[in-house]
C-alpha cells in the first residue's frame, strides 16, 4: 500500500499523542507539529505509510529527547499482557478447538497499538473476542497449510501484543522464527521486548534488520530476506505489516485488527473488524501467479 491523502493527518495526529503520553509541555507538542511540517514537505507519496514513518518517528525522537520514548510504555504493556498469560493459557487448553482460540487471541492482542491509539481496553477486547465475527477468517485454509509445511516465519508487530503471538506459537506445534524490528519505533517489538515475553521460550528471535514499523525489503539485512523467501509458510501480524506487505504476491496469512479507513476502504471492510487471512488476489489463486 502506499501513501493516501489521509495519512499526512494521521501522522500529525501520532507526533501529537506521542508528547502528550510523554507528558510534554506545550511548547514541544508545538514544536511536534512544526516538525512534522518539515516531515510532509519531504514525504515520498510512492512510498508506504510505515515506511514513511520513519523519518517522522526519529524527528519526534529527537524533539522528546529520546531514543526510545515508548521504552516504558512498552515494558508495561508486556508485563500486562503477561498478567493475563495464566488466565489465558487455561481459556486456550479447555477450549474445543485451542489452536482456534490461540488464534483469535492473536488478532485481540493487536489492539496495543500506540501508532495508532493509546485508549484501549485490553481485557475488554479479550472479553469480547471471543464472540466477535471476523470481517475475513481463513482458519481452515491456514489449518491445512500448517500439516504442510516443517517451520513457519512469523513477523512480529507490537509489545504486549508478542504476549500473545507466544501463545499461539505454542499452539503451531512447529519450528517457528519470530522476526523482530532492527531496532526502536513507536511500540514495535525489538528482540529485547520479544525475551521479556518469553518468546525465546518458544521460537528463534530473528531481526528484520530494519527500523521501519512494518517490513521494507530495500531497508532489510540480506539474511532476513533470504529467509523470507525459503520460508514455507509466513504469518503476518499487525497493520504495519500488512500496508508493507499488501501487493505481495507470495501466500502470506495476515492477523490484524482494521483501525484505520484507508486500510477498511482497501480491503472492503469495516473498520475496527478483525482479519485473519490472505489478501484476495492470493486467496483466489494460491499459487501467486
Amino acid at each position: 500500500m502506499k501513501m493516501h491523502l489521509d495519512c499526512p493527518e494521521c501522522f500529525v495526529r501520532q507526533a501529537i499523542r506521542t508528547g502528550q503520553l510523554l507528558r510534554c509541555p506545550n511548547s514541544v507538542l508545538w514544536d511536534l507539529v512544526k516538525g512534522c511540517g518539515t516531515i510532509l514537505s519531504q514525504i515520498e507519496h510512492e512510498f508506504s505509510p510505515p515506511q514513511n514513518a520513519v523519518a517522522l518517528y526519529d524527528m519526534i525522537s529527537l524533539k522528546v529527547g529520546k531514543e526510545d520514548p515508548f521504552y516504558q510504555l512498552k515494558k508495561e504493556s508486556t508485563q500486562q499482557a503477561l498478567a493475563l498469560y495464566p488466565r489465558l493459557k487455561e481459556k486456550i487448553k479447555n477450549s474445543a478447538d485451542p489452536l482456534d482460540t490461540a488464534l483469535r487471541l492473536a488478532a485481540c492482542g493487536n489492539v496495543v497499538d500506540y501508532g495508532v491509539s493509546s485508549d484501549f481496553d485490553l481485557m475488554k477486547e479479550v472479553e469480547e473476542v471471543f464472540n466477535a465475527d471476523f470481517f475475513h477468517y481463513e482458519y481452515e485454509e491456514f489449518a491445512e497449510k500448517l500439516h504442510q509445511v516443517d517451520w513457519i516465519l512469523y513477523i512480529g508487530d507490537n509489545c504486549g501484543e508478542s504476549v500473545f503471538d507466544r501463545m499461539l506459537i505454542e499452539e503451531l506445534g512447529i519450528p517457528v522464527k519470530y522476526a523482530v524490528r532492527g531496532g526502536p519505533i513507536i511500540n514495535d517489538v525489538t528482540k529485547e521486548d520479544a525475551v521479556d515475553a518469553g518468546i525465546d521460550q518458544v521460537a528463534e528471535i530473528v531481526s528484520t534488520g530494519c527500523r521501519a514499523p512494518g517490513i521494507v525489503f530495500d531497508w532489510c539485512s540480506d539474511e532476513f530476506k533470504a529467509l523470507y523467501d525459503s520460508a514455507p509458510m509466513i504469518i503476518s501480524k499487525g497493520q504495519g505489516n500488512f500496508e508493507t506487505l499488501s501487493d505481495e504476491k507470495r501466500e502470506i496469512f495476515f492477523i490484524f485488527k482494521i483501525k484505520c479507513k484507508v486500510v477498511a476502504s482497501f480491503l472492503d471492510s469495516p473498520l475496527n473488524s478483525m482479519f485473519f487471512g490472505r489478501t484476495k488476489t492470493v486467496a483466489l489463486d494460491p499459487n501467486g501467479s
